[in-house]
């Protein structure tokens, strides 16, 4: 145990001498995995401060129900009634229709046109409030007001709450898809350089094998390599996107302001450090591996 710790060490100090020795070599490839691992995580990043977002937006989801012009006082009692008897609704705001017309008055600016109207073209409306704002559970009250009796029209107000779900959906699809190409890019960059380091080291291998090494000595310090490069290069791509949304979150604050809000992107902490760094090493760990098994099956 003692010893398999001790040739362990020795193939690990021996990958950081290598590196260093090679400062720009090393440098360039410790780039190509940060920047391979720092978009998944620049995006998923993104993806979950909009979720987060959506979660806690202000906007109260509303659903307008027109009604029909031969609705009955009991029809639009009953509709009324609902906020009592339907838990998925918070509160109701009856609208007379000669008051909406009184308010397109004041906030359209065509007041003296709508005046001289003969008839009111508006119809009565109720304003439903509904506690909880996901997008399916709208649309099914929906459908269940538009089928009372006297309503002409449902309108959901809160529609945004269906786009905005569908825009994070789309965000954490195309996350899945950048990793699964990004984790195969970096897997296939990771086997080439090891199979390159194989190329440069090919006759000590063979003197190696000639005298009785085995493949797991073999493999040592190539796979100490990559899982050194896998660390590194995750921790580097932890530090780019910190250092991007570090320059992006003023702007980002600047445009949430703008419209009322209070909104900046997250940044990674150290939990996102863990995972990038774990994922990077066993992906590089994965391209070493298949670079040294395939090498040594063909000089078996």
């Amino acid at each position: 145990m003692k010893n398999e710790f001790r040739q362990h060490w020795f193939a690990f100090r021996r990958t950081l001498a290598g590196m260093l020795r090679q400062p720009l070599t090393s440098l360039l490839n410790l780039l190509v995995i940060a920047i391979a691992a720092a978009f998944p995580l620049a995006l998923w990043l993104v993806v979950t401060s909009l979720a987060d977002v959506a979660g806690h937006l202000p906007v109260e989801p509303q659903i307008t129900v027109f009604l029909r012009s031969s609705a009955t006082p009991g029809e639009i009692q009953a509709l009324r009634a609902l906020e009592g008897s339907d838990t998925r609704i918070a509160k109701h705001r009856f609208v007379p229709k000669d008051e909406a017309l009184k308010e397109m008055q004041q906030s359209s600016g065509f007041g003296d046109l709508l005046a001289g109207l003969p008839d009111n073209p508006l119809p009565d409306a109720i304003i439903f409030t509904a506690k909880e704002n996901h997008a399916a559970g709208l649309e099914a009250l929906q459908k269940e007001l538009a089928a009372k009796p006297g309503v002409e029209e449902v309108q959901l107000d809160s529609a945004w709450a269906r786009r905005l779900e569908r825009l994070v959906a789309l965000g954490r699809a195309v996350f899945q898809a950048v990793v699964a190409l990004l984790a195969t890019a970096l897997v296939l960059i990771t086997g080439n350089t090891i199979r390159m380091q194989i190329l440069t080291r090919q006759e000590e291998i063979e003197v190696s094998k000639l005298i009785g090494a085995t493949d797991a000595f073999i493999r040592r310090p190539f796979i100490h390599f990559a899982a050194a490069q896998g660390l590194l290069g995750g921790a580097l791509a932890s530090a780019i996107v910190w250092l991007a949304l570090r320059w992006l979150n003023p702007a980002v604050r600047d445009l949430a302001t703008a419209y009322g809000q209070q909104f900046e992107l997250q940044s990674p902490g150290l939990q996102s450090l863990g995972v990038v760094c774990t994922a990077t090493t066993l992906l590089c760990l994965v391209g070493a591996w298949l670079a040294v098994w395939r090498h040594l099956r063909r000089h078996l």
